[in-house]
Order: C-alpha cells, then sequence, then structure tokens
C-alpha cells in the first residue's frame, strides 16, 4: 500500500512491475485535498490456494531441441481474488439494483450493480446479469458425460468411482491438458444408466444453488468489467502483484475544523455501513429428486461434472443481497390457484406433488405417491 501526492503519471512509473489495473487513460490535475492511493494484492499460484483456475495453454513462440513448440499454462482469476481485487478498489454494490428473480420454473436471473471511483477521480458503474436455465444446463450436463462414458473418465478419482459402479474396461489416453492418463471407458451397456444418473445428480446439486450461482456470476462479471482484467494469465503475469490507484481525501489534519469535521464524518460512516438491513436470497423450491435418486451419489466423485464455471475455484458458496423487485408497469400477478387436492395417491390417498404426479402418470398410468411406486405400480 502506497500513497503518492503527483501525478497519475507518477502512479504508472513506480507499479511498471505490477499488474496495474483501472489507470485512467489521460492524467488530470487533483485538488490539493487529494491524492493517489495504491493497494497491491498478491496471488497465491499453490496448487490449492483458490486463487486461480487452469484454463488451457499458450505458444511461448519457444521450441525445444526437437524443434516442437512449447506451450505454458493459462490461469483465470476465481471468485475469492476477484472479490479481494473488489474490497480493493473500494467497488459497491447498489443493493436496490443487484437482486435476482426466478423468471420461470426452469429459468433464474441474477442482475448486479456495481461502482467505484477511478484513478483520475471520477465514478464509473457497471450492469451486468447471469441467467441459468435448467434445460440448458441439463442438455451441457448430458452431452458432457456422454462423451465420457464413450472417451473415457480421465480424472483418475472419478474414474475409479465409476468402476466400481459401471462395468467398463481401462484405455490408454490423453488428458484435456495433453498428459498421458488411463481412462475407464464405460461399457455400451451400463452408458445410458451412467449418463442418467450422473445428469440427475448434478441437477439436483444445481437446482440447490441455483440463485446463489447466478447471483455469484453476475457480481463477478462486474468486478471483472470494471477492474478491466484479462480473461487468462500465465504464471510468471500472476507472479506480479496487481495493483489499484484510487484517489482519498487527505485535507489538512492540523486545521482544528477539518478535525472535527472527520470525526463526524467517521462516526456517520460507521451508522451508514451497518444501518443497511439484509435483504435474503430467495430460496426456490423444487420438487426434489432425492425421491428418485440415491443420497450417497450427490458425494460421489463418479459423477462429478468438468464443466468450466464463472465462478470456478471459489471455496464457499456466498448467499447474496436480492429483493425481490416488481417490472415497471407490470400488473399485479394474480395468486396461483390451490391445486394440493388435484395431486393424490390413487392408492392410498395422500397428497403428492406436482412432480412426483406427473412420474407417476407417465410411469405407471396412474397417480401414486413414492410408497406406492415401490410397488411397481401393480394392483
Amino acid at each position: 500500500m502506497q500513497e503518492i501526492s503527483g501525478s497519475l503519471s507518477e502512479v504508472i512509473r513506480a507499479y511498471s512491475d505490477h499488474n496495474l489495473l483501472v489507470p485512467a487513460a489521460t492524467d488530470v490535475q487533483l485538488n490539493p485535498f487529494y491524492k493517489y492511493h495504491v493497494e497491491e494484492v498478491a496471488v497465491d499460484l499453490s496448487e490449492n490456494s483458490g486463487d486461480i483456475f487452469k484454463v488451457g495453454s499458450v505458444k511461448t513462440g519457444k521450441t525445444d531441441s526437437k524443434g516442437n513448440d512449447i506451450w505454458q499454462d493459462t490461469y483465470s482469476l476465481s471468485k475469492p481474488l476477484l472479490n479481494k481485487l473488489a474490497m480493493a478498489a473500494g467497488i459497491q454494490f447498489n443493493p436496490h439494483q443487484t437482486y435476482g428473480r426466478r423468471i420461470d420454473n426452469i429459468t433464474y436471473r441474477a442482475q448486479a450493480q456495481g461502482a467505484m471511483r477511478k484513478a483520475d477521480g471520477t465514478y464509473r458503474s457497471e450492469v451486468d446479469q447471469k441467467e441459468i436455465c435448467l434445460e440448458d444446463e441439463e442438455d451441457k450436463y448430458r452431452t458432457e458425460f456422454s462423451d465420457k462414458a464413450v472417451k473415457g473418465i480421465t480424472d483418475k478419482k472419478a474414474a475409479n468411482a465409476a468402476a466400481e459402479i459401471f462395468k467398463g474396461s481401462w484405455v490408454d489416453t490423453k488428458d484435456k491438458w495433453g498428459k498421458k492418463v488411463k481412462a475407464y471407458v464405460i461399457d455400451e451397456a451400463d452408458r445410458e444408466r451412467y449418463v442418467e444418473r450422473s445428469v440427475k445428480v448434478n441437477m439436483a446439486l444445481l437446482k440447490k444453488t441455483w440463485a446463489e450461482k447466478a447471483m455469484t456470476g453476475a457480481k463477478l462479471r462486474v468486478i471483472r468489467a470494471l477492474l478491466g482484467t484479462k480473461g487468462s494469465y500465465t504464471k510468471d503475469e500472476l507472479k506480479k502483484n496487481f495493483a489499484i490507484p484510487t484517489v482519498i481525501f487527505s485535507p489538512d489534519y492540523s486545521d482544528p475544523q477539518v478535525r472535527q469535521a472527520m470525526l463526524m464524518q467517521g462516526m456517520n460512516s460507521v451508522n451508514n455501513m451497518f444501518g443497511m438491513p439484509q435483504i435474503e436470497v430467495k430460496n426456490v423450491d423444487f420438487a426434489t429428486d432425492s425421491n428418485i435418486i440415491d443420497e450417497g451419489d450427490l458425494d460421489n466423485p463418479a459423477f462429478t461434472s468438468e464443466l468450466p464455471d464463472e465462478d470456478m475455484g471459489e471455496i464457499q458458496q456466498e448467499a447474496f443481497a436480492q429483493p425481490e423487485q416488481e417490472e415497471p408497469n407490470e400488473p399485479d400477478p394474480q395468486p396461483e390457484e390451490d391445486r394440493t387436492a388435484d395431486f393424490q395417491c390413487s392408492r392410498c390417498g395422500t397428497i403428492i406433488n406436482e412432480k412426483v404426479y406427473e412420474y407417476s402418470i407417465n410411469k405407471f398410468g396412474e397417480p401414486l405417491c413414492i410408497k406406492c411406486q415401490r410397488g411397481g405400480g401393480r394392483r
């Protein structure tokens, strides 16, 4: 951390060996009561740090003794590191424009609006959204696990777990990074069962956190846009600390009136910081898939998806502010008709939810509760 009273060009020169974020395009004359303040954020490059995750490889422009191109890995910034950078840059999110909403039964959309003060003293704001559609995600999972079943599961832990459940064979292949590994190929007779089971497990996990994942994705998009971070970095680039220049108020504290004014401002800032009511993320209730999948499958590595995500590398899910807001000029939604009595087990009369009702009609030709379904739908 360093404070510089001179020009922005001095900041750029002083931090030429850093990854300098959000520098102003032009220099400006600062008010005498302001000065530049530079925050530094270091990147933990250790394998399990959670600060970065691998996204691919690029050519270095060099060749080895055999004339082959030399490649180096590239990494993207994960959620924990982006949050550190946002804190250092003083990014604030507008609680009135940062919220999530369930669009329909399969779609959830989150919006985030963030703002920060740039190094030239002006303000900049960004608005972005993240939408999750369950049908699209299910298609992605189905494609992923269908490819794995045919081409082989290359992740060692997932392959060993799958070998204990499904018939298959081990083959020599290369993983997505080009490394030679042993892969487990699912036998054709078991492939459909492997794919369906994997999709159900991952969709059940997604439905538990889709609101939080959408909000996280929207916020991270705003942070990246405000800071101007690159999509990927090499390890050599990440060895340099990130430097974020901002402008801070720095008056003459020897003046008694200034000291008194700053004291009052400090007291009010505490009230402003903690006086805002917390708005919880609305949980969306689904007809749970726990009725049709084994709870133990949720933690089984055999069904782990490797699809890339915007907040990959995050250590812990967080709930973000999500006020319920209405679109302008929209009529008030009419309350849904209570159809509880429509969904009853035809045998024991137990009330069942709509999803179980539809599943039973398609499977057994009559509405049955889970207990009666286990009897095979026969009277």
